[in-house]
């Protein structure tokens, strides 16, 4: 380092500069490290003293472990209000209530009259404590109607919300007494129409009982047809060969569930007709056959169906 001293003279007294250059030093080697810092410790101005930084730092442990050992030991005093005086509490007021330019004027006429001593110490003293507490409750009171204010948007808010929920519960009552009405009706329905099938049962089985016995007079009469047409096929083949012996013609007879027509009404082609569904009707007709006639056996009736 140099040096180079240098006089200077003020108006305010005579001072001595020193000029001072510093020379960097190569350390390129040194290993810096990081220190930790005490948030409870701080040197305070003209604590640089070693010996007093000890003294201190013994102090702040001794108090650490006094705080540990009698934690519940240590009283936390009220801090007392001090009350406002008459200034404060006139400019406080005049500021909640929003009046600038009487603040402004109030100030300066009160600073005026302090300046020239027309004011007592009465005059401004402290605020009595009745109008701190009237403050106080006013306050008080204020919050307690933007509560209610609130509380009362709520509960009309829930209001609304009961009278709607009121409203869908009396919409599904009635939808599930609708529908326990519809299940009635139909549970009654349907008992009536099984009620109803049930009566059918026995005309049922007596329709069934008549078809029966009808199906079994329909081959009684299908097997007494077939009788009669083979014995009157027999006597028309007897008459043949009748007719043939003597040359006597004797007309023939059609058997059969048809009634004659009068041949005069009928033209060829219903004639023509007539014959190919008669022909048709005995061309699968066996001869009549005395010795195969049920009727003419002794001792053989008909078989019970």
């Amino acid at each position: 380092m140099e040096e180079a001293p240098t006089m200077t003279t003020t108006s305010e007294g005579t001072f001595c500069l020193h000029q001072v250059t510093v020379t960097e030093s190569s350390e390129d080697d040194y290993q810096y490290e990081e220190v930790p810092g005490d948030d409870d410790f701080s040197v305070q101005e003209g604590d640089e003293d070693l010996a007093k930084a000890l003294h201190t730092m013994q102090e702040q442990t001794v108090d650490a472990q006094i705080m540990a050992q009698r934690p519940g030991q240590i009283a936390k005093h009220p801090l007392s209000e001090t009350p406002e005086i008459v200034d404060d509490f006139l400019c406080n007021f005049l500021i909640r209530m929003g009046m600038n330019r009487t603040l402004d004027c109030f100030q300066t006429e009160w600073y005026e009259l302090m300046q020239r001593g027309m004011l007592e110490p009465k005059d401004i003293g402290f605020v009595p404590d009745a109008y701190t507490c009237n403050q106080q409750l006013e306050r008080e009171n204020k919050c307690l109607r933007k509560e209610m204010e609130s509380y009362k948007f709520a509960a009309n808010k829930a209001k609304e919300t009961l009278v709607k929920l009121q409203k869908e519960r009396d919409f599904h009552r009635m939808h599930h007494k609708r529908v326990v009405q519809e299940k009635n009706r139909l549970i009654n329905d349907i008992k009536r129409l099984k009620a109803h099938y049930a009566s059918y049962e026995p005309m049922l089985r007596q329709l069934k009982l008549k078809y029966e016995h009808l199906l079994r007079e329909k081959v009684l009469t299908s097997l007494e047809r077939d009788r009669v047409v083979g014995e009157i096929t027999g006597l028309q083949a007897t008459l043949q060969r009748l007719e043939c012996g003597s040359n006597i013609h004797i007309p023939v007879s059609r058997a059969g569930h048809r009634c004659e027509r009068d041949e005069r009404l009928e033209g060829p082609s219903q004639r023509a007709l007539r014959e190919a569904k008669d022909q048709n009707m005995y061309s699968g007709v066996h001869p009549y056959d005395p010795a195969k006639d049920p009727s003419k056996q002794m001792g053989k009736r008909f078989p019970k169906v």
